[in-house]
Formats: C-alpha cells, structure tokens, sequence
C-alpha cells in the first residue's frame, strides 16, 4: 500500500526580493534605505552586500505582499542631506507603488516636523530612532 503525498489547497505567497543602493565613503557621503513593517511596527531584517572596500553595495529585503514604511536617506559628501519617508505596497508581482510620501529633511534644512506626520507613522519612527540612520536631522526642534 503506498501513501499519495498530500496536496494543500492553500497557495503559497512567494517573498519578493527588492533591492536598494548603500553607499557610505566615510567622508560623508550616505545613501540607504530602511523598511518598516506596519503590522509589528518593527525593521524587516534585511541583509546587506557591500564592495570590498565597503563604502558600496545593496540592501536586499525579503518581502512578502503587504504595506511597508520606507525610510529613505541620502547625504552628499558636502552634507545636502535629503530624507523622506513613504508608505509602500508591494503586490503579489513584485511591483512597488507609493501610495503616500513625505519629504522630512531637504538639503540643508529640515522640511516638516514629525508631529506633522500622522500619528502612527510619527510613533513608528520614534519607536525604531536608534535603528534608523541620520534620524538626528528630523529629531530636532525648528530653530
């Protein structure tokens, strides 16, 4: 007697991969790119591939379908900082779409205060501040 496997009628969703640019030349110039769940508030592990010498490379993020928080940052080596913070959605395709977005720092000047952000984007972002690179620049009160 043999026994037939057993087939499940759930489907399984597959993770899609997405992949953004890390720069860091350690003379001030920084590029990277964090995801945010919205469901546990937390960071998506990601892992991180850089050059030899380090200052390049990609983050890749393993996701399933779903909403995410993303926490953009870019720093010339001159200091023009430009941070923005989106709500994404990627679908079963691996397709992105920005469904909302909100320039926070901008050159050499911050742009919007978190408290203008809505409340629960402002209290995951509080929440993870320690994680999230150069988040000194919007953590400030206006001048």
């Amino acid at each position: 007697m043999s026994e037939k496997p057993q087939t499940s009628n759930q489907t399984s969703t597959k993770k899609i991969l997405l992949s953004f640019e890390y720069r860091d030349t350690r003379m001030g110039g920084f590029d990277d790119t964090i995801l945010i769940s919205f469901r546990s508030g937390k960071l998506i592990t990601s892992r991180l591939h850089t050059s030899r010498s380090g200052h390049h490379g990609t983050r890749q993020y393993a996701l399933l379908p779903a909403k995410y928080l993303m926490y953009t940052v870019r720093r010339s080596n001159l200091g023009n900082t430009y941070i923005s913070v989106k709500i994404i959605e990627v679908n079963e395709n691996g397709e992105t779409k920005i469904l909302q977005e909100w320039q926070l720092y901008e050159g050499k000047r911050q742009k919007m205060q978190l408290t203008q952000l809505p409340r629960n984007i402002a209290e995951i972002l509080m929440a993870n501040k320690d994680e999230l690179p150069l988040f000194y620049y919007v953590d400030q009160q206006p001048e």
